[in-house]
């Protein structure tokens, strides 16, 4: 009698971790499994090298990201003031996630959401609001070119 028990708790046990990892690897919610999927992992791994980037104020190397013929075209610093809404002498990403993976049926297209915290850099009277430590949210926009490099679009990223 003890057998088939647990037998059938074993099963079960087995079964609900078969769905977790298939419901959590299909990009739908934050702890998406990213071994499931070499791109899901790649994607996640270059949008923390591209928050990093930012982080750091390294424009250059956050603008490598897009298409090489457009890249001197970016202007980061103003698409951040546009999301961030100060200008990115005040910004200081203290730290950031990544929510989901996203993509299309085609897989081709990718979109990443992530979390973003950080705080406006000033005086005094900055420093003391208790509005300074803000986050936000930021959805970014993968393409995968016909050589299979996966490129952000700054534009929708950052908008």
């Amino acid at each position: 009698m003890k057998k088939p028990i647990l037998i059938a708790i074993a099963c079960a046990i087995l079964a609900a971790g078969v769905l977790l990892a298939l419901t959590v690897g299909s990009g739908t919610g934050p702890g998406a499994l990213p071994f499931l999927s070499p791109d899901r992992a790649m994607l996640t791994q270059r949008t923390y090298d591209f928050l990093e980037d930012i982080k750091f104020k390294d424009f250059a190397k956050a603008s490598t990201y897009h298409l090489a013929k457009t890249q001197e075209k970016r202007d980061i610093p103003e698409l951040l003031r546009r999301v961030f809404g100060i200008k990115h002498e005040v910004l200081d990403i203290t730290s950031f996630q990544v929510l989901e993976v996203d993509f299309d049926r085609g897989g081709r297209r990718a979109r990443v959401r992530t979390q973003v915290f950080f705080r406006v850099l000033g005086d005094q009277k900055v420093r003391e609001n208790v509005n300074n430590n803000r986050n936000v949210e930021i959805l970014f926009y993968w393409f995968q070119q016909p050589d299979d490099e996966w490129i952000m679009e700054l534009e929708s990223s950052l908008r």
